[in-house]
């Protein structure tokens, strides 16, 4: 069990002179426990030292980041760790990457520019920091071993950068705002991560989940932030920031990060439509994984997979983390653990959704680690469903599939049990106009419009605005419950 499946013989970092990583990587005596945080950080650092960003130093860092990775599958094949201490290590491995390369990114841009400054409380001036935040499975810590990682960029303030500590009130000799100096580092930094290679990148990293998305600014300030959440911040935002951590940069502006939005992921009291709203998440996550005979093998975004068992947690940490701070946790595992504790979980629906998502986190991992890509599908084919049995310790494929029915029905149960009678069925599709266009024209067609295509940009209007106002987050969940009411007035065949 404990040798790697055969993909990573073939990946291009395990070729040739490579090989040898099998006598060192994957001594048993080594892979005994996990590498902690600072040792990670070390090794990096010994291994790239203080060099600027350059083609080798990339390559050493993908090199490391391949040798670490195979140690912890190593580790996962021959269950010699706890699925939370391989999600831990996993997401350490991310963390100690995107510090790096936040290193080599940003000391170029240093020389050249200087460093960023802006005025404190009291007058002064003083460097400004910056942090890279990591949300979704990132910030959980729960990353997976063939993951997109989502980050946030943040500058604790509006200034310039100057080559001396400024005095005064603006003295000569500013260089780049401060938004435009984080805003180059923070382009260095998704470019130097995500570069294609022969070797593959080292991540691919996704920002879509910043305020305002693919329409806001890369980086903000604090303050911006702020007042973003407080004006415009929606449902899934507030899931969204129940895993937001600092990643890489600055540890304090990170902190500070989180205690100015813990009134927004956490408030005391909270509208009622919660669970509807999240219903109707679900219920459009599951429209686009609706693919002929995908639904039932999509094991994150499908019925009774990975997505449910995470809505069930957040949904309950958000109606109750305001007022009982011990469910203020970022991991699935543990929010599960301490909603059961306190009774707001059934203990055995709590042990219930745990054992399904520590098995559907496995078997995704031997997917990824098998294609050697981010897939949550199983397999179609009778050999790959063979393999993947054998892969989650199953003789055969007709002793997983009940297991896996198995944990799905539970999943399934839990849910409807918490989410009640909130189907989703009466939500509108999501906002998210873009992603889902497709399924909107169909939708648009089915009640009579001649040209959906030229009807979706109105509706999307009356939902978002016309994009060049800001549109608050109530004055759009309004437009949303209407849109139904206005489609069931439009002949057609639905």
């Amino acid at each position: 069990r404990a040798r790697p499946p055969a993909a990573w013989d073939g990946a291009p970092d395990l070729r040739g002179r490579h090989r040898v990583w099998r006598g060192t990587v994957l001594d048993t005596g080594d892979r005994r426990g996990p590498r902690r945080p600072a040792g990670l950080e070390r090794e990096v650092h010994a291994l790239l030292g203080d060099h600027p960003v350059t083609d080798a130093a990339l390559g050493e860092l993908r090199r490391w980041r391949h040798r670490a990775m195979l140690r912890v599958a190593a580790r996962d094949l021959g269950g010699l760790g706890p699925l939370a201490e391989i999600l831990q290590e996993t997401s350490d491995i991310a963390d100690a990457v995107l510090g790096a390369v936040l290193r080599l990114v940003a000391a170029p841009w240093h020389e050249r520019s200087g460093t960023p400054h802006h005025r404190g409380a009291d007058g002064r001036w003083q460097p400004t920091a910056f942090t890279v935040l990591g949300l979704g499975k990132l910030g959980g810590q729960e990353l997976n071993f063939s993951s997109d990682v989502d980050v946030m960029f943040v500058y604790a303030a509006e200034g310039s950068a100057f080559r001396t500590t400024p005095r005064g009130a603006m003295p000569a000799g500013a260089g780049l705002s401060n938004h435009q100096f984080f805003r180059r580092v923070a382009e260095g930094i998704i470019r130097e991560v995500g570069a294609p290679t022969p070797a593959g990148p080292l991540y691919r990293v996704d920002v879509r989940l910043r305020p305002e998305g693919d329409s806001g600014p890369l980086v903000r300030s604090l303050e911006s932030c702020e007042n973003f959440y407080a004006q415009a911040g929606q449902t899934w935002e507030r899931l969204m920031l129940l895993k937001a951590r600092g990643v890489a940069g600055d540890a304090a502006l990170a902190a500070e990060f989180g205690e100015m939005i813990q009134p927004f992921r956490y408030p005391r009291a909270l509208s009622g439509r919660l669970l509807e709203e999240m219903a109707g998440m679900k219920a459009r996550l599951e429209t686009e994984a609706r693919r002929p005979g995908e639904l039932g093998r999509r094991r994150k975004r499908g019925r009774g997979g990975i997505r449910e068992v995470e809505f069930v947690a957040q949904a309950l940490q958000v109606l109750n983390g305001g007022k009982n701070p011990f469910l203020q946790t970022p991991q699935t595992l543990a929010a599960l653990a301490k909603l059961a504790q306190y009774e707001l979980l059934p203990a055995e629906d709590a042990g219930a959704l745990g054992a399904a998502y520590a098995f559907l986190r496995r078997a995704e991992h031997r997917l990824q680690m098998a294609a050697n890509a981010e897939t949550h599908t199983l397999p179609a084919d009778d050999a790959g469903r063979r393999r993947l049995a054998r892969a989650m310790d199953f003789p055969t494929a007709a002793k997983f599939s009940p297991a896996l029915a198995g944990h799905a029905r539970r999943v399934r149960a839990v849910y409807d049990r918490v989410f009640g009678g909130f189907t989703g069925s009466g939500t509108a599709p999501a906002p998210d106009f873009a992603a889902g266009a497709g399924a909107w024209r169909e939708r648009l067609r089915q009640h009579g419009f001649r040209d959906p295509g030229a009807a979706l940009p109105r509706l999307r209007e009356f939902v978002e605005g016309p994009g060049y106002i800001h549109v608050s987050a109530r004055t759009s969940e309004l437009a949303l419950q209407l849109v139904p009411r206005l489609l069931a007035r439009c002949p057609g065949t639905a």
